[in-house]
């Protein structure tokens, strides 16, 4: 099999040089999902970038994106509907969003419901949410749902697993203890690799496609997987149903 590298978390729209990246990822031939923060974003991706072998654009209604409105929330859901890919998404219950504890719970509610009843994949921003989504998810079990960048406890972290989500990492999370730990209690056909750049930062450098690479290198030795290139493209190829 040829093994190819995957970044499953990459937000092509907050570069600059977005149209130089967008021709770098297909010429390294490295699958990446473009999450986008919502449903403008998107369509602009999509009228911008045609979707290619390598390259997927996500549809997003990020619960930390000051911009969202209502009416936001109804054209995502129109666009849910034919999307192929769901993200980033998810409940945020820090200082850090506006939007109403309560009014996440419905939004990603009816996400949730809209990705298993469609088996279309989603990925999921949680942070202080973690137990209503569990509840959530246990509602509404999608089949391809990936967290991205866990950062709960390992008690959710059982439970989320148990329910069949995949764990999308990346080298800043083995850099902290905590998250460290939690990182080595995950399945092995349950994880996948994330940039989630330009949020990111490897060997001191800003993220680009380029270093994905060195990405996989730096999770494969903390996780002690010889083969670790390998798990990652066999998660992704079921996952993906490539």
């Amino acid at each position: 099999m040829m093994v190819k590298l995957v970044d499953t978390h990459f937000h092509l729209d907050y570069y600059r040089n977005h149209r130089q990246l967008y021709k770098i990822i297909n010429e390294l031939e490295q699958y990446t999902l473009c999450m986008t923060s919502s449903p403008g974003i998107y369509m602009s991706c999509r009228k911008l970038y045609q979707e290619t072998e390598y390259i997927k654009f996500a549809l997003g209604f990020h619960p930390c994106e000051r911009s969202l409105s209502s009416k936001d929330f109804s054209d995502f859901i129109i666009l849910a509907n034919q999307a192929n890919y769901i993200g980033e998404v998810g409940m945020d219950f820090s200082s850090d969003t506006y939007i109403s504890k309560s009014l996440q719970i419905g939004y990603f509610k009816k996400i949730v419901e809209i990705c298993a009843k469609r088996n279309i994949l989603m990925s999921v921003h949680l942070r202080k949410s973690e137990n209503e989504a569990i509840e959530i998810i246990k509602e509404y079990p999608p089949k391809k749902c990936i967290i991205h960048w866990f950062t709960g406890s390992v008690s959710q972290l059982n439970q989320l697993i148990s329910l069949g989500c995949y764990f999308s990492i990346n080298a800043n999370m083995i850099q902290n203890r905590n998250a460290s730990k939690k990182i080595l209690k995950i399945p092995k056909d349950k994880i996948l690799v994330e940039s989630d750049g330009p949020f990111t930062k490897i060997n001191g450098k800003r993220f680009l496609p380029e270093y994905l690479q060195e990405e996989y290198l730096k999770i494969g030795k903390y996780l002690n997987l010889d083969d670790f290139s390998f798990c990652i493209y066999n998660n992704f190829i079921n996952l993906f149903e490539i």
